[in-house]
């Protein structure tokens, strides 16, 4: 496992600023990286477990960052290191790589979708809808308390011209805890041991109905239950 060094949440605004202001030049020289290099597909899914949504995170490890992208080459490495943020570079933004690891569909409808890490697709939702979610909508604000969460559920912020989401990589003690986040176009997609469950201006954020651990071996009636 890929961790970065101890930071703060107000570091981390930092550099979403960062990101706004670079993001206003876009060369068109690489434009075109995601038509060159992101051919995969989607499929439904019967099940998905935080388990499963564990896996699926980490091979975007050290891969990039992109505002409104998607898709990831799963070599290890930014493929597109000098383009701005939204220069049509490698790799998801906060919201789109959530999007993918909980298995959302893009109609906003219950239920499980597989994404290729090479698909090219960000989904509807940006952090304005994660930290205000809708009652019907596929996800849920829960309290940041260490008994309210588990890994892969959510920390989430927003203002006026920022916001952020991070998934619960593991449970941590004293307010910190590592997380798994696509950060920002200076280092990418990351883990990070950041306070984000003690900032006062974050939420928790849950994926509705995931599948249980113990499906399809689960006590009782036999019916596949949801969590």
């Amino acid at each position: 496992m890929s961790m970065r060094k101890p930071t703060t949440a107000a570091r981390v605004v930092i550099a979403c600023v960062a990101i706004v202001v670079s993001g206003l030049h876009a060369p068109t020289a690489q434009a075109a990286w995601p038509d060159d290099n992101c051919f995969g597909g989607s499929n439904d899914m019967s099940t998905w477990k935080r388990s499963q949504a564990y896996t699926y995170a980490q091979p975007a490890v050290n891969e990039g960052y992109e505002l409104g992208g998607g898709c990831y080459k799963l070599n290890n490495r930014d493929d597109t290191p000098l383009l701005p943020a939204d220069g049509g570079g490698e790799g998801a933004d906060c919201s789109g790589f959530v999007f993918k690891v909980w298995g959302l569909k893009l109609d906003g409808s219950g239920g499980y979708r597989y994404w290729d890490h090479e698909k090219e697709v960000h989904g509807p939702y940006s952090t304005w809808q994660y930290v205000e979610p809708d009652s019907s909508d596929p996800f849920k604000t829960i309290s940041k308390s260490y008994s309210s969460t588990q890994y892969m559920d959510a920390f989430v912020w927003r203002w006026p011209d920022l916001g952020h989401i991070a998934m619960i990589q593991a449970e941590g003690s004293g307010g910190f805890d590592y997380v798994i986040h696509a950060r920002n176009n200076d280092v990418g997609t990351v883990i990070d041991w950041i306070d984000y469950r003690q900032a006062s201006y974050t939420k928790g954020l849950m994926r509705k109905a995931w599948t249980p651990e113990c499906y399809p071996k689960c006590p009782g009636s036999g019916t596949r239950a949801t969590l």
